[in-house]
C-alpha cells in the first residue's frame, strides 16, 4: 500500500506501509484497531502520544507502546500498530481521498468504554483505605518488590507495603499492585485469604487482608517434618482444589502455587499471594556474580511449558506475560504440592537445577517406586505432571477423584479398658 506523506519540500514522497491486521471494507481500506491499555509508570517524563503534554503515570499498549494520559483515552484513535507520525497525515489527507480512513469508535463503544473505566473508579475507590489509619507492627515476610507486616484495622490484619524505592523498578511495582488488588477484588471463598482494601495512593502502597494465624505447608512440611494420615492428607487437598477450582472458575491464574503460599490451621486450608509470580526471581536478575540463584524446591512447581519458554539470560528481561501460565500451569504445581504431602520432599530432591531443566523439560517425571500408596493416589500424581497442558484434569475433575481415594481405617481404643475384661475372666 503506497501513500504520499508530505516532507520539508512540496513534493511528496512515497511511503509503504504494512499493515496485515487492518480490516478491509468494500472500496477502501480501514485501520480499526483497538489498543489494548494497562498501567504504566515511567520515572523519567515522557509525553502523551495524543495531547504531547508531559506525564508521568498513564496508559501504554501492550503491543505498540502508545502512551496517553488517562482523561485522554477515550479520544485515542484504534489505531493500534499505526506510527503515530502517520495518523495525523492520514486523518487530514488520506480521508478525503476515500483510500485510507482511521475509523473512530461509534458513540455507544466510546460510551461502553468510559462507563467500564467508572465502574472501575468507582470499585477502587470502595476498596481504598487510607495509610494513616493502619497500624504497622513486626515484619512478618519480604519479597522482591514488597514487606509483610502484621498490623491493625479494625482488628489483626496482615498489611503487604509495596517497595517504591529502587526507581528502575517503580513501575514494575506499581504494575504488581494495582494487578494484585484487581485480582483480590474478584475473590470470595473460604479456602482463600479474605481481602480487605488497599491503600492506592503513592508513596505509600499496601494491600491489607486477614491474618492468617497458621503455619504454611511448607514449614509443617520441611522443617517441622509433621507428618500427617491419609485422611488428613486428602481433606488438605480437597480444600486446595476447592480454592484452586473457585479461581479458574473467575478466570484467575495462581501463577505461584507451592506449599509456601498455602496455610494450614484447625483442618482449614487458606490459600495466598495468587494472581503474582516470582518468576521475576529468575527473570529479573537475582544473579550473583553472573550465575542464577534459584530458590530450592522452586523448579519442581514449574510446568514443562514454562521451562522450555524461560530464557533466564534474555535481555531486556523477560515479560511475566510472554510466559504460557494457564490453569494447567496450576494444575501442574498442584501435583508437585501433592507429592511434598505424601512423601515430605520436593521431586528431585538432591538434583542440581541443570538437570531438573532438562528433565521437566523433556517430560520426565520423578519415579514413584519407593512410595508406599495406592495406585489410584500415583494416578493423581501423573495427571497433574501429564507432559501436554491438555491431558491434565480440572480441579472439580480432581476433587472427585480425591473424594474417591480409599479412606485408611482408624485405629479406634475399646471403649472400656482391657484389663477390667482379663480381670473378670481371671475370677
Amino acid at each position: 500500500m503506497a501513500t504520499q506523506q508530505p516532507s520539508t519540500s512540496t513534493i511528496p514522497t512515497t511511503v509503504t506501509l504494512v499493515q496485515d491486521q487492518s480490516p478491509r471494507t468494500q472500496g477502501c481500506m480501514v485501520h480499526a484497531i483497538e489498543h489494548r491499555f494497562i498501567n504504566f509508570i515511567k520515572v523519567k517524563t515522557t509525553s502523551c502520544s495524543l495531547c504531547e503534554k508531559s506525564m508521568i503515570i498513564g496508559l501504554k499498549c501492550r503491543h505498540c507502546k502508545y502512551r496517553c494520559h488517562r482523561e485522554c483515552v477515550d479520544k485515542v484513535p484504534p489505531s493500534c500498530g499505526l506510527p503515530n507520525k502517520y495518523v495525523d497525515f492520514f486523518r487530514e489527507t488520506m480521508k478525503n481521498e476515500g483510500r485510507i480512513i482511521i475509523n473512530n469508535t461509534s458513540p455507544a463503544a466510546d460510551e461502553s468504554r468510559s462507563e467500564r473505566l467508572r465502574q472501575n473508579s468507582l470499585t477502587m475507590r470502595e476498596w481504598d483505605i487510607p495509610y494513616d489509619e493502619l497500624t504497622i507492627e513486626e515484619k512478618i515476610g519480604a519479597g522482591r518488590f514488597s514487606t509483610v507486616y502484621k498490623g491493625r484495622w479494625h482488628g489483626l490484619v496482615a498489611i503487604k507495603t509495596f517497595n517504591l524505592n529502587n526507581s528502575l523498578d517503580d513501575w514494575k511495582a506499581l504494575e504488581a499492585f494495582k494487578q494484585e488488588v484487581v485480582t483480590f477484588c474478584k475473590t470470595r471463598h473460604e479456602n482463600l485469604i479474605l481481602f480487605m482494601g488497599a491503600c492506592m495512593k503513592p508513596p505509600h502502597l499496601a494491600i491489607v487482608t486477614s491474618l492468617c494465624q497458621g503455619l504454611t505447608l511448607y514449614t509443617h512440611i520441611h522443617l517441622r517434618k509433621d507428618k500427617f494420615n491419609l485422611n488428613r492428607l486428602i481433606m488438605i487437598a480437597q480444600q486446595i482444589c476447592q480454592g484452586m477450582g473457585y479461581l479458574h472458575a473467575r478466570g484467575i491464574v495462581h501463577r505461584d502455587l507451592k506449599s509456601k503460599n498455602i496455610y494450614y490451621e484447625n483442618g482449614k486450608v487458606v490459600i495466598t499471594d495468587f494472581g503474582l509470580c516470582s518468576v521475576t526471581k529468575l527473570c529479573h536478575g537475582n544473579r550473583i556474580r553472573g550465575c542464577l540463584k534459584v530458590p530450592k524446591g522452586w523448579l519442581c512447581y514449574l510446568a514443562p511449558e514454562l521451562i522450555r519458554s524461560l530464557h533466564a539470560d534474555s535481555d531486556p528481561p523477560q515479560d511475566l506475560n510472554d510466559l504460557p501460565f494457564s490453569p494447567a500451569t496450576d494444575l501442574y504445581a498442584f501435583g508437585t504440592v501433592w507429592f511434598e504431602l505424601l512423601v515430605g520432599s520436593w521431586p528431585f530432591i538432591g538434583q542440581p537445577p541443570e538437570v531438573i531443566i532438562w528433565q521437566v523439560g523433556k517430560g520426565l517425571k520423578q519415579p514413584l517406586t519407593n512410595l508406599r500408596a495406592p495406585r489410584e493416589i500415583k494416578n493423581i500424581l501423573m495427571i497433574c505432571w501429564a507432559y501436554q497442558p491438555e491431558d491434565r484434569h480440572d480441579f472439580s475433575k480432581l476433587q472427585l477423584l480425591l473424594s474417591k481415594l480409599p479412606k485408611k481405617r482408624l485405629q479406634r481404643s475399646p471403649s472400656h479398658p482391657t484389663y477390667l475384661l482379663r480381670s473378670v475372666e481371671s475370677i
